[in-house]
């Protein structure tokens, strides 16, 4: 069994056996006990690509125990942690099929995907339901995927656990073509979920709107802006911009006018709704000018950057406790300017001699944000927002990941142009900021789509842990750590790295030491449990307190 499929990371990250196709958002219906032929289910056996060729029965045995080895380390996460993850949801269903079921199902399949677990009680710290009916549980979890729109089609087996048998099934994440994914009774405004922490949220009317507009390519970029002229225009950026893609397309520029180039690339559209000029007038439209105006601001007050420096490595701090920011500021003009203000802010305020950071790991962060921010008029009232904390930097933008970018698309390059298929939601706005110069030399984004490459190299260089992101459907977040971290070191690194962590608190959360070693949850969870193992940690409890803490023995 490979490393990735001990992954705590989500299904969509994992390469588990699923019996459906490559690429299928949701696979079939599948069991590990067989059912009376006029059961609605679907009888399949599991194909595995782990299994050694043979007969099918051997086939669904050795993907029934990769499930059941899955399951079991999903249940030893959650009893480390004490509650559900984003991950994996647990419900008892000792009786009867739990009535927040479809709420689950669309949250995994609108979100990264996700386990659900029947027959498990968290109030008893994840131990089976007595009598727990596993087969009457799993038709009844096959028949809630039929009440969703589109149909859920997961994997659902039986797998053995203390003695008893639970119903285990993994939920795939939907295409974006697909979703939302609601019950169907309730419609798409009061029946789609999203994954939040360890529950379920019902989706906000503007994220259900920004997963259906992805059935189609966004045009908001293409908005012509209300009162704005050929003025509002930055000279010397529209004089580099008309250089750059004259030289880069003489065939197609060389005999167009500077009116009739910026008409094409889409900076100016004509605005018939002025009956007083024949043929309307120039107005830049949003693209044009957010790339090239001289102050965007005037007519989007908020289409900015909003920073904030934090005094330790939480908001608390600052929100509930008595401490002040340390710093603070709004960046303001175009998209060129914006990135320098911020990346010179930035480096001022986190040391440009020896910085922690690489500048063009910032740089490129930033330029993502700003190119592929929702600019839906739902959106024009948000920030970028960068949170800079003592241990890393958050850079979040409105909206999501648009169309066929992933996580794993971010993650893997394809495997002959060597930079990932790229998909974006402001696809004018992108193609502009290809030729857009930067006030002070070079041009925005003018690889094209390599940006995330370009940042993870960066990092790599400087020897720092690669970014991580956080999508959901109305935020896109990227972290940037400091730290050089022990996320892929042997597990005796990361064990002592966790009693070094231990050395300096009375009494740590599972949580607390992911977020403060940057650790996966898996490779926190094993290495705290060869601690135990070997007498050197404690469990420990605080009276006003529940959570499960660990202590170094004779602290």
């Amino acid at each position: 069994m490979t490393d990735d499929m001990h992954r705590i990371d989500g299904p969509a990250a994992a390469e588990e056996p699923t019996g459906n196709p490559a690429g299928a958002p949701n696979g079939p219906i599948a069991h590990a006990q067989t059912t009376d032929a006029a059961s609605p289910s679907v009888v399949l056996p599991i194909a595995s690509p782990l299994a050694a060729s043979g007969d099918d029965a051997g086939t669904e045995r050795h993907s029934i125990d990769d499930y059941t080895a899955k399951m079991t380390e999903l249940i030893g996460l959650m009893r480390m942690i004490g509650n559900d993850t984003q991950q994996c949801e647990v419900k008892e269903c000792k009786r009867r099929i739990s009535s927040t079921i479809t709420d689950t199902l669309s949250a995994f399949s609108n979100g990264s995907g996700g386990w659900i677990i029947l027959g498990l009680s968290e109030q008893a710290g994840f131990t089976p339901v007595d009598h727990f009916d596993a087969r009457a549980m799993q038709e009844a979890l096959s028949q809630a995927c039929e009440k969703m729109t589109p149909v859920v089609r997961p994997v659902i087996v039986t797998c053995p656990f203390e003695g008893a048998n639970l119903v285990f099934a993994r939920i795939d994440e939907m295409l974006p073509r697909d979703k939302p994914c609601f019950t169907t009774a309730l419609g798409p405004h009061g029946g789609s979920f999203i994954r939040t922490g360890d529950g379920d949220r019902r989706m906000t009317a503007y994220e259900v709107d920004r997963l259906i507009e992805e059935h189609l390519q966004p045009t908001y970029d293409l908005d012509i802006v209300p009162g704005a002229t050929i003025d509002d225009l930055d000279p010397a950026l529209v004089a580099g911009l008309l250089a750059r893609v004259r030289e880069q397309h003489p065939h197609v520029f060389a005999g167009r006018s500077d009116a009739d180039t910026l008409l094409d690339l889409q900076v100016l559209r004509h605005d018939d709704s002025d009956e007083t000029h024949v043929g309307g007038v120039l107005r830049p439209t949003l693209a044009g000018l957010m790339a090239l105006g001289r102050y965007p601001q005037k007519y989007y007050p908020r289409l900015g950057i909003a920073i904030a420096v934090f005094p330790g490595i939480s908001r608390d701090d600052v929100f509930r406790g008595d401490e002040r920011l340390v710093a603070s500021r709004s960046i303001v003009g175009s998209i060129p300017v914006m990135v320098e203000d911020a990346v010179e802010s930035l480096m001022r305020w986190i040391g440009a001699k020896k910085p922690d950071y690489p500048p063009v790991a910032l740089r490129e962060a930033i330029v993502n944000a700003l190119t592929h921010r929702d600019y839906s008029p739902d959106a024009r009232g948000t920030q970028v927002r960068i949170n800079v904390f003592t241990d890393r930097i958050e850079i979040a933008n409105p909206g999501g990941l648009y169309g066929t970018v992933t996580h794993d698309v971010l993650a893997n390059p394809h495997p002959v142009t060597g930079v990932p298929f790229v998909s974006t939601r402001n696809q004018f706005l992108f193609t502009l900021l290809e030729s857009t110069p930067y006030p002070g030399g070079g041009f925005v984004n003018p690889e094209g789509g390599d940006g995330y490459q370009r940042i993870a190299a960066a990092l790599r260089e400087a020897g720092i842990e690669p970014a991580t992101t956080r999508n959901d459907v109305s935020t896109f977040t990227m972290t940037l750590t400091r730290h050089r971290t022990v996320r892929n070191s042997s597990p005796s690194d990361v064990s002592k790295a966790i009693m070094t962590v231990l050395e300096r608190h009375s009494a740590m959360s599972i949580k607390e030491i992911i977020r403060e070693l940057q650790l996966t949850p898996l490779a926190a969870t094993s290495g705290m449990r060869e601690l135990i193992r070997e007498g050197r940690v404690a469990k420990v409890r605080f009276q006003d307190d529940p959570t499960q803490r660990y202590r170094l023995k004779g602290n």
